[in-house]
């Protein structure tokens, strides 16, 4: 689990230096025309964007560390690959949808894609992991067998 949380804030802490507000994060910087906010709406949006960083951060500890996590609960070896990649895209994914969302503006054209890859990715992941986590296992886990059969 400290392998995992360390994961998860140094990749938040990398999605924050690479951001487009970030000091490495020129090549995606916000659109001229993006709006700028003050007061409780910036701080709200600021609030948010930690919240995107800190699951890029997991997205990436799910990456790194936790492929066996889904074997051990998937009833293939398939599923677990399903789940676990899953998992990472719907975590990992809304630090860049949010990046650029600020760098295209408010142009349809160009934002359309973007929707289409990010908010079609993700209904195509939650798909993909309830399919994973669907099928049997061979054998119980302690959490699903009987309370006599546990001791």
């Amino acid at each position: 689990m400290r392998r995992f949380l360390a994961v998860t804030i140094a990749g938040a802490v990398l999605a924050a230096l690479v951001g487009p507000r970030g000091p490495f994060g020129r090549f995606w910087a916000p659109a001229p025309e993006f709006p700028r906010v003050d007061g409780a709406l910036r701080a709200g949006f600021v609030a948010e964007n930690m919240l995107e960083n800190l699951a890029f951060g997991a997205g990436l500890a799910v990456l790194l560390l936790g492929r066996r996590w889904f074997v051990a609960r998937t009833a293939t070896a398939g599923g677990a690959t399903t789940a676990w990649l899953a998992t990472v895209w719907l975590l990992a994914s809304w630090m860049p949808h949010a990046a650029l969302h600020q760098h295209i503006g408010m142009r349809p054209a160009a934002l359309l894609p973007v929707e289409w890859i990010f908010h079609g990715g993700a209904i195509a992941a939650i798909g993909a992991l309830l399919w994973a986590l669907s099928g049997r296992r061979t054998a119980p886990d302690e959490t699903t067998a009987e309370p006599s059969a546990r001791r």
